[in-house]
C-alpha cells in the first residue's frame, strides 16, 4: 500500500481569507464578532474594514454611531443563530434587522427581514406602509387595503400619524372605501326592493 502523499487542491467554494476577529462599539456596549459575514454582506461596512487584520496586532474597533444596541444585537442573532432550523422571532426584531439591513444596503438580509415581516401579523395600516418600499409591490398589501376599506370607522388623524401614511395612501384609501360604500348602499337598496318584492308577491291573510 503507497504512503505517497498526493498533492492537495484548495477546494473552489469552502477556501475562505483569514478575515480574523472585529470590535464594534454601540451606544457604548462592545461587539466581537467574525469580520467575514458582515464583510460578505455589507457594502457599507466592507468599506469601513481594512484589507487584513494582522493576527499579531491589536484589534481594531469600529464604532456604528447612530445604530441601537439591540438593533445590532438583532442583525447578528440572523448570523449566530444557536438554533439554525429555528428563525421565529417576534415582529419587533425583524424590523429592526430590516432597519440596519437598509442603513447597511445589506440585500439578502432585506429579503430576510422582509419575507417574515411580511408572513407576520401586522396592522394593516402597517402593512400598507411596509409595501410602500420601493421593493415591495402595492399588491402584496392587497388585503390590508381590503380590510381597511370595508371596516366601519373611516381613517382617524391618529392613525394617519401613527402610521405616518403618505397623501398617495390616503387618497387610494379614500377612493376606494367611497366606492365600496356606494356599492353598498347599492345592495342594501336592492336588498329592500327585493324584500318588498317578495312580499308583495306572498302576502297572507291578517285574521
Amino acid at each position: 500500500m503507497s504512503t505517497e502523499l498526493k498533492p492537495c487542491s484548495q477546494s473552489t467554494h469552502f477556501w475562505f481569507r483569514d478575515h480574523g476577529m472585529l470590535i464594534f462599539e454601540v451606544q457604548n456596549v462592545l461587539f466581537r464578532v467574525h469580520e467575514y459575514f458582515l464583510h460578505r454582506d455589507s457594502p457599507v461596512l466592507r468599506d469601513m474594514m481594512p484589507l487584513e487584520i494582522s493576527p499579531n496586532g491589536p484589534e481594531p474597533i469600529f464604532h456604528l454611531d447612530g445604530v441601537k444596541s439591540k438593533d445590532f444585537e438583532a442583525l447578528l442573532w440572523l448570523y449566530y443563530n444557536p438554533t439554525v432550523t429555528n428563525y421565529a422571532a417576534p415582529k419587533s426584531t425583524w424590523q429592526a434587522i430590516l432597519r440596519l439591513a437598509d442603513r447597511f444596503e445589506m440585500e439578502s438580509i432585506k429579503k430576510i427581514a422582509l419575507r417574515n415581516l411580511l408572513a407576520a401579523d401586522l396592522d394593516p395600516l402597517e402593512r400598507i406602509m411596509l409595501c410602500e418600499r420601493d421593493d415591495l409591490a402595492r399588491s402584496d398589501a392587497e388585503d390590508a387595503y381590503i380590510a381597511v376599506c370595508t371596516r366601519e370607522a373611516p381613517l382617524g388623524v391618529e392613525e394617519m400619524v401613527r402610521w405616518e401614511l403618505t397623501v398617495e395612501v390616503i387618497a387610494i384609501i379614500t377612493q376606494a372605501r367611497e366606492a365600496t360604500l356606494r356599492l353598498r348602499e347599492g345592495a342594501e337598496k336592492g336588498a329592500k326592493d327585493a324584500v318588498k318584492a317578495a312580499l308583495a308577491k306572498n302576502v297572507k291573510a291578517v285574521e
